[in-house]
């Protein structure tokens, strides 16, 4: 199914599901999620999946997860002329991206994830083997492979890539319930404060430092951020490692917006000056 077609049949089903009610678009990308609300004023939360294998892995995540404290409630599953949706409690109307500046969150944030790499992983464990520090090491020098192609159109320094390809892999604790994509803008707070983690097609068993690093890498570009979630996750990561996890994470955020693009590629040079300073 195209994109578009997606877009508009997801927006259809909204409005079924809403029956009269408001509909508000939130996101657009191959999941469309929506805010539905009621005569009354309440309003719950519509993700419709671009594929019935998101459906599956996030309904497999939240169910083996569903003892775990900050993790959203589901509604109801369902599916509209074979196309899957989900709805949820709605969570709030904020995330750590739109308000960077509430350490309170922040530190709940940390908190929530440290839950997450502590629970009993055993129900997970069907998704996958398990990401490991040896998957690591071939995942990070393959980007850079893979990468290479499109260092001239990145702007990417010859030394800088060389330094890069050049780091080896710290060892990694061994793999737990792990979100893999937990940016600032999946971590959605209500009025009162609460933080929930969405987002969960991703999710699999993986080094908890995987988690954590992203984390804290997308959180150290807002000012007073990343300190109070270090706090709340109650650990950190030495510096050459955390060096090594971003140099990761960066190339995969590069590579996948590279692969999917023909045109200029100037706009992620925010993420070149960041790789310069990780390594």
């Amino acid at each position: 199914m195209a994109l578009e077609e997606h877009h508009v049949q997801a927006r259809d089903i909204a409005m079924l599901i809403a029956d009269g009610g408001g509909v508000h678009r939130l996101t657009s990308g191959t999941n469309s999620v929506f805010r539905i609300t009621n005569a009354a004023g309440s309003s719950t939360i519509l993700k419709v999946y671009g594929s019935s294998s998101y459906q599956r892995r996030e309904h497999r995540a939240l169910d083996a997860l569903r003892e775990v404290e900050g993790l959203p409630t589901v509604i109801e599953w369902g599916t509209t002329d074979e196309t899957d949706w989900v709805r949820f409690e709605d969570a709030g109307r904020w995330t750590l991206a739109s308000l960077p500046g509430d350490s309170k969150a922040a530190t709940q944030a940390g908190s929530l994830l440290r839950r997450l790499h502590e629970a009993d992983s055993s129900k997970l464990s069907n998704l996958v083997e398990g990401i490991g520090a040896e998957w690591m090491h071939t995942a990070l020098h393959g980007n850079f492979s893979r990468l290479e192609r499109y260092r001239r159109r990145l702007g990417i320094p010859s030394e800088v890539f060389d330094r890069a390809s050049d780091l080896s892999f710290p060892p990694t604790g061994p793999p737990r319930a792990s979100h893999t994509r937990p940016a600032p803008n999946a971590f959605v707070i209500d009025d009162s404060g609460v933080v929930t983690l969405t987002g969960w097609i991703w999710a699999t068993l993986a080094p908890p430092e995987w988690d954590y690093t992203y984390a804290y890498w997308q959180l150290s570009r807002h000012p007073g951020a990343a300190e109070p979630f270090s706090s709340g996750y109650g650990a950190t990561v030495e510096p050459d490692a955390l060096r090594a996890w971003v140099a990761f994470h960066i190339t995969a955020a590069l590579l996948r917006e590279a692969e999917q693009r023909d045109g200029r590629l100037d706009d992620l040079r925010p993420y070149v000056e960041q790789l310069a300073a990780a390594v």
